[in-house]
């Protein structure tokens, strides 16, 4: 990767209805064309997503999450450094969590200068297509949150 390299994973199952939202950000940010950003789709394994993130100085991460009780389509961004990431995160559809990416990532030296979080609650995981309402909702507005980060960085 370049030295500002930015990577956006969208992490999900798009035939898991709400557990699609990684996936669908990743797609609408496709669509947008940026420069210098690359996208990525992941099941969330640790060591995947630690390859797809490794030398990146931005890395967004993009998951449904499984909370109680749920809100869907309310929107968590947080940093990788921050306490609720290392292990604390609302659990992922999953199985496996930011976390420990996070640690094994650390461990390995192997963390993007920056790493944030974008995790959408959800409770619609069952078997299907598409995205409920409130969490399509939600992944327009990441999309266009993401999209507006990467120009900032651009400019900078």
């Amino acid at each position: 990767m370049t030295g500002r390299q930015m990577v956006v994973i969208g992490v999900g199952n798009p035939y898991r209805r709400d557990d699609g939202f990684g996936p669908v950000v990743v797609s609408l940010l496709a669509d947008r064309h940026l420069p210098d950003l690359k996208l990525a789709t992941s099941d969330g394994e640790p060591t995947r997503l630690i390859e797809l993130w490794t030398g990146a100085t931005l890395a967004v991460v993009v998951d449904a999450v499984r909370t109680d009780p749920a809100r869907p389509g309310r929107v968590h961004r947080l940093s990788a450094y921050h306490p609720a990431v290392r292990g604390a995160v609302p659990a992922s559809s999953h199985g496996t969590g930011l976390g420990e990416a996070v640690d094994l990532a650390l461990v390995l030296d192997r963390l993007p200068d920056r790493l944030l979080l974008y995790a959408v609650e959800t409770d619609q995981v069952g078997f299907g297509a598409g995205l409920s309402a409130p969490v399509a909702e939600a992944a327009v507005r990441v999309a266009a949150e993401i999209a507006e980060l990467v120009r900032v960085r651009e400019v900078a």
